[in-house]
């Protein structure tokens, strides 16, 4: 079940001035055709074009319709040579979507001749900023490592953003009460991700779990035991494990959702013996986020990390400040991936039934978190390292030292009315983080 990410659309216009000597167009057009094969050979991009190099305001309108018919997902901005603000300007006004704009150095100065490029781009940052859009900006040959990553930046952050826009999350139950940080504006979300959100009863999702049949628990239950440790005396009680799993897959298969916001507990941890929780770190690691206490934003988070990564994240409370070893606890009661623990994961009781206790690996580790408050969002993030391996508590248990300080860290969080509810996940996407930010025109707090 793992995602299989659609290959992105680019659309990539190369802009020229006609009346140059025709070594320098040939030149801006070699300078293009590498910057298009880094996208097509290295990032996986393909790319949409009406020309190999675009001169007037009526090539432009071939471009920007010929983009629309093809639904890009961005649309990059090659500046071959300088042009005038009019050829630019036809594409920004008529396609909405994450812009890259490129420039490129002043390649015939040995010849102490003029082409212009960044004298071209410079307009497009005020034709943009005067048509309110967000674009991002890269400077160089492609040659050059810094412009390759500040490339990858951007195609990360736009797969995050085509992601969400095309993604829809599962909401099951309703939230606990007390929990009104997992409330949520459907209307809002739509509007500023694009995602859908759908709606499952848990009397429907309850009927589902009744009909999971005893041959597909045996078969899972095989699964299950390469996955988890399982002691002799918790089999039989793991079969609830299997039943709530494969109850899950369904509907995340019948409803094509690509994340899920359970009601986690009290209904089925507590009153029916089911927990969720190793469901919820089976289906992250197979590629379907599952947030807890139905959480959408946390849902929201995963998809924006898992869409940037394409590695397993994981939803976990702040829960502890570990004085003596200046680090943080994140913990949740038994979800955390089994791919990303430190060694094979324990069934054990958590809290009324059995769950998964664990301990995360090391590494360099992002936690991050898109949050609305009175319906505008922001996102925090913050870089740091996962340090130790240590069961401080019966279920999912990471530790993490944040790189610009741990109190300072908590107090930023509670400043800025982040939750305890984080998204984790591992290397370092600050840059995609920012890049995200920027392109959706939401503030980020970067800590």
């Amino acid at each position: 079940m793992l995602t299989d990410f659609k290959k992105m659309k680019f659309g990539f216009v190369n802009l020229t001035l006609d009346f140059l000597d025709e070594e320098e167009l040939i030149t801006a057009q070699k300078i293009a055709g590498d910057g298009k094969k880094f996208f097509t050979d290295e990032m996986k991009v393909s790319i949409v074009e009406s020309a190999p190099s675009i001169n007037s305001r009526e090539m432009s309108k071939a471009a920007w319709k010929l983009f629309k018919s093809e639904n890009v997902d961005a649309v990059v901005i090659f500046n071959g040579t300088f042009s005038t603000g009019e050829v630019a300007a036809e594409i920004f006004r008529n396609i909405d979507c994450p812009y890259l704009i490129w420039g490129i150095e002043e390649f015939a100065i040995k010849k102490h001749s003029f082409t212009g490029s960044m004298v071209g781009a410079m307009p497009q940052g005020s034709i943009l900023a005067n048509f309110g859009k967000k674009f991002s900006f890269v400077y160089g040959n492609v040659s050059k490592q810094n412009v390759q990553d500040k490339i990858k930046v951007f195609v990360n952050a736009v797969r995050a953003i085509s992601y969400l826009k095309e993604a829809s999350i599962g909401v099951i139950g309703m939230r606990p009460d007390g929990f009104e940080i997992s409330d949520f504006d459907e209307l809002a979300i739509k509007n500023i991700f694009g995602t859908t959100i759908t709606k499952l009863s848990m009397y429907s999702f309850t009927n589902v779990i009744k009909s999971i049949t005893e041959k597909e628990i045996s078969e899972d239950m095989k699964k299950q035991q390469e996955i988890f440790n399982i002691p002799k005396e918790n089999l039989e009680e793991s079969k609830g494990l299997s039943r709530v799993y494969l109850a899950v897959k369904k509907v995340v298969e019948e409803r094509k959702i690509q994340a899920y916001a359970p009601d986690c507990w009290p209904e089925l941890r507590d009153i029916d013996k089911t927990p969720i929780c190793p469901a919820n770190g089976r289906m992250n690691a197979e590629g379907i986020m599952a947030s807890c206490e139905c959480d959408v934003n946390g849902a929201l988070t995963l998809l924006m990390e898992y869409a940037m990564t394409k590695s397993t994240p994981w939803l976990a409370d702040l829960v502890n400040y570990i004085e003596e070893k200046d680090a943080i606890l994140f913990w949740h009661c038994g979800n955390g991936p089994y791919n990303t623990a430190s060694s094979k994961p324990k069934i054990e009781k958590v809290f009324g039934g059995l769950a998964e206790t664990s301990s995360s690996k090391a590494g360099v580790a992002t936690v991050v978190r898109l949050n609305a408050i009175r319906g505008k969002y922001t996102i925090h993030a913050s870089l740091g390292e996962v340090v130790d391996n240590d069961l401080y508590l019966k279920g999912s248990n990471l530790t993490i030292k944040i790189n610009s300080g741990n109190m300072g860290f908590i107090e930023s969080l509670l400043y800025n009315g982040i939750p305890h509810h984080n998204g984790i996940v591992y290397g370092d996407i600050i840059a995609e983080v920012k890049e995200f930010a920027n392109l959706m025109n939401i503030p980020a707090v970067i800590f």
